[in-house]
């Protein structure tokens, strides 16, 4: 979810030598050098973290503290039979982030980004309906959850098309896999609000927090990946690929 605004970042960056007269001054322009690029934006974006932090609403992007996700929808009879969703989550700690690679190919429109958030603090509201072992678990509330050593893997394709004689670009799919190294998670609310069993509940879910998020991992990943996709292509749509992306 984080990565959406890092994701605009390296977009408007990328495009940025070709548009210099709206270009804010805080942000560091790389040219279409594929020998360059790639530490060009990395760098450019390590200098946009107070931008990022605060928001830069000419960018239409929010702020990065805190982050928020409107909601998380899962439903599944896989590894656990869940349903659940979360909304209205803020997500702490995104700030703090760290990218171990940035690949920008200049040729064919592809971005591949590694980033890690060292740890994230998230609040927001759950409604759940699955099973813990042999425990039908139900409940809906307030969620706290903490997550240490966050990674994000996300792959950005794109393709040109033509719009009133002009070509612009577009892009069509994004992957997200996210790894999550630990966490723990509380929810209250559960067995109405019956503190020994929540708590003991709660215990159990957090025994058993890898089945957990592994069922739950799709929909994350599939949230995040929407959320970045709509993003990236607001960001293009109004700009002619020869200005984004002139020729050298």
């Amino acid at each position: 979810m984080k990565m959406v605004h890092l994701i605009n970042i390296v977009l408007f960056t990328v495009i940025s030598g070709s548009v210099h007269a709206v270009i804010p001054d805080y942000i560091k322009v790389c040219k279409r050098e594929q020998n360059t690029i790639n530490e060009c934006v990395k760098n450019s974006i390590y200098s946009l973290r107070p931008n990022l932090i605060a928001g830069i609403p000419e960018l239409n992007v929010p702020p990065l503290e805190p982050f928020y996700i409107p909601e998380i929808v899962a439903v599944s009879g896989d590894l656990l039979p869940l349903k659940a969703s979360g909304k209205d989550v803020k997500v702490s700690g995104a700030g703090n982030f760290t990218i171990k690679s940035i690949d920008v190919d200049v040729d064919t429109l592809l971005i591949h980004g590694k980033v890690r958030f060292p740890r994230l603090h998230l609040d927001g509201r759950y409604n759940l309906d699955t099973q813990i072992l042999i425990v039908p678990l139900r409940g809906e509330g307030n969620l706290v959850a903490d997550a240490i050593k966050c990674d994000a893997d996300v792959v950005l394709k794109a393709e040109t098309y033509m719009r009133d004689g002009v070509q612009y670009m577009k892009f069509t799919s994004m992957t997200v896999d996210i790894l999550i190294k630990d966490y723990r998670i509380r929810l209250d609310g559960l067995f109405n609000g019956n503190k020994a069993l929540g708590d003991a509940t709660n215990e159990a879910i957090n025994q058993n927090r890898g089945e957990f998020l592994k069922t739950m991992q799709p929909y994350i990943e599939k949230t995040v990946a929407k959320i970045l996709l709509d993003a990236a292509n607001k960001i293009v749509y109004n700009l002619p690929l020869d200005e984004m992306l002139p020729k050298v």
